[in-house]
């Protein structure tokens, strides 16, 4: 954590005990070969032993998987933890794998919840940092082959703080933001609704993309390789770049112009591609 920052830590499933440390600018509250015998010239019982091992070797693999199976759900932790940022914020980067992310704008400070669950006391990594003015999160689940790991972010963030959001699989949903956002997903998918920024970047491999604007931003830029793409915006006049190599591209209740003041871009590769005026 930068200098001249600090934060609070508060943990636990059920039951929160709020510990409090106070900094300067910025201050976070938080409110783990079985090798075959050679075969002999000589017949007997040789055959019959050797598929006895090979039964018995079986049956320790299967009674070791079913401990291992039954341990995992036994560990099984839900953990729940609260954070509140306060002071100058700047700008807001998660960078979270494969968790979803949610966000609602129109707060007073930046308020953040982890719920992750894990198994074998292994939870994922991710505690909020502030540098310069920027609250950063990289999260990650632990490798493990028998285990769960699980992890999701809700926050409320003030308007005019610009967020940058990075996935692999985890989807992003955000309601109500007043900010220039840029999200870039591996397979999850995209949903920006009530948004009014200044511009709105949202790039998906292979998830669905789709913005319903509260108000007109100077840019839009919404992509997806294989999933659908769709835009709703207010009505005014646009720059519109809508396409699709084998979907669907459909304009409804606007009719664009090279000369607009606000740009639209809506490209897929292979999902529908849907551009329309709110009703």
């Amino acid at each position: 954590m930068g200098e001249g920052y600090g934060f609070h830590a508060r943990d636990g499933v059920d039951s929160h005990t709020l510990i409090t440390s106070t900094v300067t600018q910025v201050s976070i509250t938080e409110d783990a070969p079985v090798q075959a015998p050679q075969s002999g010239s000589t017949s007997g019982p040789a055959p019959v032993a050797w598929w006895w091992l090979v039964a018995a070797s079986a049956l320790v693999l299967v009674i070791v998987a079913a401990v291992l199976v039954i341990w995992s759900i036994r560990s099984h932790e839900q953990r729940t933890t609260p954070y509140r940022i306060l002071g100058d914020v700047t700008g807001l980067r998660l960078d979270v794998g494969d968790a979803d992310v949610e966000i609602d704008g129109g707060a007073t400070a930046i308020e953040m919840t982890r719920i992750e669950e894990f198994s074998f006391g292994r939870p994922s990594t991710g505690e909020p940092r502030v540098e310069n003015g920027t609250v950063s999160v990289v999260s990650r689940c632990p490798e493990q082959v028998i285990g769960s790991c699980r992890v999701s972010y809700r926050l409320t963030v003030p308007d005019n703080v610009p967020i940058v959001i990075e996935t692999s699989s985890g989807t992003v949903d955000l309601a109500g933001v007043r900010a220039s956002v840029q999200i870039t997903t591996g397979s999850g998918g995209i949903r920006a609704t009530g948004f009014c920024g200044f511009s709105l970047r949202a790039v998906s491999d292979s998830g669905d993309v789709s913005t319903t604007s509260e108000c007109s931003a100077d840019r839009l830029e919404l992509r997806s390789r294989t999933g659908d793409v769709r835009a709703v915006v207010p009505a005014a006049r646009y720059t519109i770049d809508a396409q699709s190599d084998t979907g669907e591209v459909r304009t409804r209740g606007l009719v664009p112009s090279e000369d607009a003041p606000f740009q639209i871009q809506a490209l897929s590769t292979r999902g529908d591609v849907t551009v329309a005026a709110a009703a």
